[in-house]
């Protein structure tokens, strides 16, 4: 079985908020956050083009691209308000 690594990456990515927020907790500043879910998307980056047998540069990037990505959409819509209590 062929896995393509950007669908991987991917899936992957959507559940990224959730690692990013087990290891960062509620306490680091934003800019910590964004560095630490860079570090996460390249890790997924890499793993899933290992996985997938198409271990070169240009796949590398592209996955990494793709967790990123689809771990910034997901948080924003729909894990940013189970992350964030509103203030009242």
């Amino acid at each position: 079985m062929n896995i393509e690594p950007q669908w991987l990456a991917g899936l992957i990515g959507v559940i990224a908020p959730l690692i990013i927020r087990f290891i960062t907790g509620a306490k680091l500043s934003r800019r910590w956050k964004s560095f630490i879910a860079i570090l996460v998307s390249t890790v997924i980056g890499f793993a899933s083009a290992f996985l997938s047998g198409q271990f070169d540069t240009v796949t590398i990037l592209q996955s990494i691209a793709v967790a990123f990505s689809i771990s910034q959409i997901v948080y924003d819509q729909v894990f940013k308000d189970l992350f964030n209590n509103p203030r009242e």
